[in-house]
């Protein structure tokens, strides 16, 4: 019995650690907004370890909290992919489970949501989501002031 509780609390543990918030990419660092007059006026995205905040002139609000950053890039194209837990509706189910899983990949000097779903863990469904997603125009952004993105590298031309 007292090995099955040993057992237990390891993968107890092991579940909080994969629920865990992870560092953004560093390409994913400093302020991204939706064109140069947000970038300018200070508007914008910050991509954090423990949320993706909204940037306005007198306040911060968290789009998304405890982000699980993931990159996924591959044949030399940057992509990342976001997990996160669906805030609970009051009134609702209190039982665990609804996340995100959102993925953004460069577009030239553009990060754009490529893939959006929706997954209940609980049941198994799972919700495809890029037509008229309101992530699409919230994370369809450029990054603000000197990025690796927007800068050439010896003389070339960014991709």
């Amino acid at each position: 019995m007292a090995r099955l509780r040993w057992i237990f609390a390891g993968l107890g543990l092991a579940l909080a650690a994969c629920s865990q918030a992870s560092a953004p990419p560093r390409e994913l660092d400093g302020l991204w907004s939706t064109g140069d007059a947000s970038c300018a006026a200070g508007v914008g995205i910050r991509f954090t370890d423990a949320a993706i905040i909204a940037i306005y002139p007198e306040r911060e609000e968290v789009l998304i909290a405890a982000p699980r950053y993931d990159e996924i890039s591959s044949e030399g194209r940057f992509r990342v992919r976001v997990t996160y837990a669906l805030p609970v509706i009051e009134g609702a189910s209190a039982r665990a489970g609804a996340r995100g899983v959102l993925v953004l990949s460069r577009h030239g000097q553009l990060l754009a949501p490529e893939q959006h779903t929706l997954v209940d863990s609980l049941t198994g469904s799972a919700r495809m989501r890029i037509a008229d997603d309101p992530m699409t125009t919230a994370l369809t952004l450029q990054p603000c002031g000197r990025h690796p993105w927007r800068e050439p590298l010896r003389g070339l031309t960014p991709a």
